[in-house]
């Protein structure tokens, strides 16, 4: 949306236009119980929902979704099961996460990594293929070069990207690939996951959860990622930056 804006440099101060993002609370409801609020961007909510559960383990890949409605305002979307999905005791609903990683409130337990299994693929990228997907990702990236306010994430195969989404948050954008993969029967094996945003720990267990075997970011990785993709035999690279990139881990599927 536009905003006006006064824009100040060392010789003048002008009145101009501003494009910025949007943000909007995107509450998910699973037969008919609330169960969390997500700050997202507004677009492909559908896919953000989907790929939310899925990523948090409340659905699995043979999961059968009955319905999906988003009301006309696009701030409640009702997905309705086949069958219920199990909670413990410890569980409580009508969580609020928000778009950044400061202060969020998640699902996610130490369990979480513990249940994750290691990556089995063998398959293998070139340093060409990774350079050029990132480049494409960022030719991509349309609203970050309008505001600078999202990030991006796509599955790729070693040719092109497949699935493309941008939101406020980069764990919000992961889930809509992987939602979107899920209602389109996208398959993620042998693929690669690039991202503009940090690589954290529990990014890196969205990624082992699909079983994609590479995730490429623009940014850094934190040391507990790092720990876990050595662990579950998962290539992590970050800082992909025109031809360069640094491989923390199983650095032989690229050649």
């Amino acid at each position: 949306m536009d905003v006006n804006i006064v824009r100040l440099t060392s010789e003048k101060r002008q009145k101009l236009k501003d494009i910025i993002v949007r943000e909007v609370p995107l509450t998910i409801l699973v037969n008919d119980k609330e169960l969390v609020t997500l700050q997202c961007s507004p677009d492909k909510l559908k896919y953000l929902a989907v790929g939310f559960l899925l990523s948090e383990g409340f659905i699995k890949k043979e999961t059968k979704i009955k319905s999906i409605s988003l009301n006309k305002k696009g701030l409640y979307i009702g997905i309705d099961l086949e069958k219920d999905f199990p909670s413990d005791k410890n569980f409580s609903f009508k969580r609020v996460i928000g778009s950044g990683c400061s202060g969020a409130v998640t699902f996610y337990r130490e369990i979480d990594a513990q249940d994750c299994v290691p990556v089995k693929s063998q398959v293998m990228y070139s340093h060409k293929d990774i350079v050029n997907l990132m480049k494409e990702l960022q030719e991509r990236s349309l609203t970050f070069k309008n505001t600078g306010g999202v990030h991006s994430c796509a599955l790729c195969n070693q040719e092109s990207i497949e699935v493309f989404a941008e939101d406020i948050g980069r764990h919000n954008a992961v889930d809509k690939v992987f939602g979107e993969c899920f209602i389109g029967g996208i398959s993620t094996q042998g693929k690669a996951i690039l991202t503009s945003g940090r690589v954290s720990s529990e990014i890196l267990i969205k990624i082992v959860k699909q079983g994609v075997p590479i995730i490429a970011s623009h940014s850094a990785p934190t040391d507990l990622a790092v720990g876990l993709a050595e662990k579950l035999n998962l290539t992590l690279i970050g800082f992909v930056r025109g031809r360069r990139m640094n491989i923390y881990t199983h650095n032989y599927r690229i050649i």
